[in-house]
This record gives structure tokens, sequence and C-alpha cells, in this order.
């Protein structure tokens, strides 16, 4: 496997850097909740964007350094489609806990993991070859694979549907505004996750979007993600300040 170093740098690596510093900032937001709480859902999400800064920094260092490396962009893929199917599974794990409380919430967690690596087998096994765009993006020249774009965006339906429903169902059910506030964090949190996955799996391939447009967005979505963070710093802080009963979820 040829992984020489190149200096071409793309589009696509500096807006995987970008999203990587605003996931690890939100990561460790996370981690506050989960260091003054203690449960289970706090954890599980600081699980799911901790794996997520680490798919965007494996993208941003393919991006940034083998952007002329095909083979080097396959593993990427492969790579990052692998910890995705973590993520996914930890989220799996989470709604069968909640939701299905007399099933295993393992049981969950690896359906998921196995039918993420059944598509991260397919992708292993598929003829694409990703090449740096004119434009300065890469095309992972994965997004005409319908069957394998359409299963992957069935794995994060499945999981992040769901999640987005408890959030909305915790919002509408609780008098307290701190649980009000939690739930709305993290619904924005799973948007900035759902929103790139809607580019890469849907929008691109069945609109016809330019490779580089999921880049165009998530450079967006990073700046968003940081205002988000600086914006409600000081309401996440006295929540963190409150009796652990009055804000958990």
């Amino acid at each position: 496997m040829n992984l020489t170093i190149d200096l071409t740098i793309s589009f696509t690596g500096i807006a995987h850097l970008l999203a990587f510093f605003a996931v690890i900032v939100l990561s460790h937001r996370l981690f506050q909740y989960w260091k003054k709480e203690k449960n289970i859902f706090s954890r599980i999400f600081f699980y799911f964007f901790f794996l997520f800064a680490i798919f965007m920094l494996i993208t941003a260092i393919g991006g940034l350094f083998f952007a002329d490396n095909a083979q080097a962009l396959r593993w990427v893929i492969i790579l990052t489609s692998f910890i995705q199917n973590i993520g996914l599974a930890a989220f799996a794990y989470l709604i069968v806990y909640l939701k299905l409380p007399r099933i295993s919430p393992w049981i969950g967690a690896v359906l998921v993991f196995v039918l993420g690596m059944i598509s991260t087998i397919w992708i292993f096994l598929s003829d694409f070859t990703p090449y740096l765009t004119e434009a300065g993006g890469i095309d992972w020249d994965i997004q005409n694979i319908l069957g394998l774009n359409l299963f992957r965006s069935f794995l994060f339906l499945i999981t992040f549907l769901p999640l987005i429903l408890i959030l909305v169902g915790q919002i509408r059910a609780s008098g307290d505004p701190a649980i009000k506030r939690k739930a709305f964090y993290f619904g924005i949190i799973i948007a900035f996750g759902g929103i790139v996955g809607l580019f890469d799996f849907i929008l691109e391939p069945n609109l016809g979007l330019p490779s580089f447009s999921s880049d165009i967005a998530m450079a967006t979505l990073s700046f968003f993600a940081f205002i988000f963070v600086i914006v409600t710093q000081k309401k996440v802080s006295e929540d963190l300040s409150k009796p652990v009963e009055k804000v958990k979820i």
C-alpha cells in the first residue's frame, strides 16, 4: 500500500480539520456533563462525538497530506466507516436502554454494529477511486454506489431519528428549564452530525451536487458550532452547578 505523503492540500482536508476542532470542543462539553452527572445518556453522547472527532481528524489528515493518493483515501473511507459503526452502535445501545428496558441494550448495539460492518465490508469490496477535483475538493467516488448509500442512510436514520424524538419528548414533557436547555443542547449536537450525513449519503448522490458541497456545509456548520459553544457556555455552567437530579435526562 502506497502511503506517500504529498503536500497538495485540499479544501476537504481544511473543512474536516475545522470540523474536528468544532467537534472536539463539543465533545469536551459532553464530557463535562458526563463528569458531573455520571449517567448513561451523557456518557454515550460523549463516546459518540469523541469518535466523531476521530473520524473528522482521520479525514482531515487524508485531505491535507494524501489528497492525491487514491489508495490512501480509500483507506480513509474504510477506516472512518468502521469508526462510525462504533458510534452508531453506541446510540443504538442508548435507544434500547431508554425505550426497551426489558431487552438488553447490547442486542441493539450489536445488531447495528453488525449491519455497519456489512456496509464497511461492502465499501472494502467496492470499486471506487477517490480523487482530487480541480475545484480543490476530494471526490470520494462512492456517491454513485446507490445501494451502499441507501444502506448507510438507513443506519443513520434508525439511530438519529429515535434520539431526536426522545429529546423532543423531553423538551415537551419537562417543566424544568434546565432540562429543556440540556435536551436542546443535545438536539443541536445531533443535528450537526445528521446534516453532515445528509449531505454525504443523500443530497450529493441523489441531487447531483458537486463533491465539495458537503465540505462547504461542514465548514459552515463548524463555524456555527463554535458560536453555539461560546454563546451557551454561561448557561451550561449554571446547569452543571445545579444538583444532578434536576438536570438528569
